[in-house]
């Protein structure tokens, strides 16, 4: 017998199960079809358990600060205890969300499903699924490298290391793009020898300029070693661990290699193509309604391309099936934020220096260092800095750039000034509370026109 449902999501991860739950505060009779953990690679693999490990090594490196600060004493990392600890943050969340699927009844149907027709869904080992409408939200894999085959134990990827158990000696990151950046800061402060090595001449190669270069000092100071502009020529598995050559002809030798070089989305094996969905390279084709070109699939999430992020795909999800229930609704790209979690923190969003420029935009800018700020001084977190790129004709904001204490904390205000079209005048006119990291962001507003009170121009 075919189950009848108004909306099928296909896909348990931060677009599919916001989508399912939407769908039922609409009044539908959802399904959620996941073959694996509910909250899918960000909560299992990826967003929550790398920051369950940013959690301690942040504390560690305060720590070591601490006889500048008034503390004395040591903390040493405790293997055993710490992926307990992420393991346990992980189960207590996927159970929260079963729990909200639950009290919402909304099907969960497990097993890998594949869409066999513009209104149906086949479940392996359950049968077929009929939706009037479906959500196609698979996610992505991450993606391995000609000749470095991934084998789990020496040569890993983002999901074999959370699950090592154990805090390796030394570590080789291929790729230094935000991850692999989150991950090189994570085992340096752990006590890792770590070294990255990446093709292109900077780090974090998508934020500012200034903020991929700050990054890159922070890293050495730090005792973390940086290859840029390098490959890794070929990899050898040893009794010891992993000899990697680069193409500059030096050879590095490490414990554990971690591939961190992108990913794309799981596309193949789901039936897009024998339905007409249209597929390419970049992921599922969809307009701002997140539809695809076939009349009730929608895809959300990673499996669309663009930015693979956990915040992106939760709003594609859910405008998607608010769309499907017969809503009109648009996901906005404006003011999409970005937030690294390295140490010190970096976070985005709007425009770069360059980005403006290449539009065309006349601009000025405004920075704060942190090291003018007294809640950082007194945190003993100095390093980094605001940044804010602005319209020169009209003052708008068009972009905050920050590295330093909290920056994924500070962004929001960014993204409300980015998003509501704020001028420096809107945004300098707000009053800040003291002592605060917060008013790094007001003084590098006041910086852009000459006026910030710490800082001399």
């Amino acid at each position: 017998m075919v189950r009848e449902y108004d909306l099928i999501t296909l896909g348990g991860g931060p677009a599919g199960y916001p989508a399912a739950i939407r769908a039922a505060q609409l009044g539908a009779r959802v399904c959620l079809v996941e073959k694996g953990s509910l909250g899918g690679t960000c909560l299992n693999w990826g967003c929550i358990p790398t920051k369950t490990l940013h959690g301690l090594a942040h504390l560690l490196v305060q720590a070591r600060r601490g006889n500048e600060l008034g503390a004395g004493g040591s903390m040493r990392p405790d293997p055993v205890t710490l992926f307990h600890h992420k393991e346990k943050v992980v189960k207590d969340l996927v159970a929260g969300i079963e729990h909200l699927l639950k009290a919402r009844k909304i099907d969960v149907v497990r097993g890998e499903g594949r869409v066999t027709g513009q209104h149906l869904v086949e479940v392996d080992g359950v049968g077929t699924l009929r939706g009037k409408s479906i959500i196609i939200a698979t996610g992505s894999s991450e993606v391995s490298l000609p000749g470095i085959d991934f084998d789990g134990e020496r040569i890993v990827n983002s999901k074999n290391i959370l699950d090592l158990g154990r805090i390796p000696k030394s570590l080789l990151i291929i790729g230094g793009g935000a991850i692999g950046c989150e991950f090189a800061s994570i085992f340096n402060a752990l006590g890792t020898d770590v070294t990255v090595v990446e093709m292109l001449p900077r780090i974090i190669a998508t934020e500012e300029t200034q903020i991929s270069r700050t990054l890159q000092v922070l890293f050495r100071k730090s005792g973390i070693k940086v290859y840029l502009g390098t490959k890794v020529s070929e990899t050898a598995v040893t009794g010891d661990g992993v000899t990697s050559l680069l193409d500059n002809g030096e050879e590095v030798v490490t414990e554990l290699v971690l591939v961190s070089v992108g990913r794309r989305p799981n596309v193949t094996g789901i039936g897009l193509e024998e339905i007409g969905a249209a597929v390419n390279r970049a992921g599922v084709q969809v307009n701002n309604r997140m539809e695809t070109n076939v009349s009730g699939i929608y895809a959300a999430g990673d499996v669309v391309g663009g930015l693979m992020l956990a915040h992106v795909a939760t709003r594609e999800g859910v405008v998607a099936a608010a769309n499907a229930l017969g809503t009109v609704e648009e996901v906005s790209y404006k003011a999409i934020p970005s937030t690294i979690y390295t140490l010190p923190e970096v976070s985005h969003v709007g425009l770069t220096e360059n980005e403006a420029r290449e539009k065309g935009i006349e601009i000025t800018t405004g920075r704060f260092p942190f090291a003018a700020n007294g809640k950082a001084k007194g945190l003993g977190e100095e390093d980094g800095f605001v940044k804010w790129v602005v319209g020169k004709e009209n003052g708008l904001l068009l972009g905050l750039h920050i590295i330093g204490p909290m920056a994924t904390e500070l962004l929001p205000a960014g993204i409300i000034a980015v998003e509501q079209e704020m001028t420096v005048d809107d945004f300098a006119a707000s009053v800040f509370p003291h002592p605060t990291l917060s008013e790094s962001l007001t003084e590098a507003v006041e910086s852009a026109r000459g006026r910030a009170i710490h800082l001399l121009h």
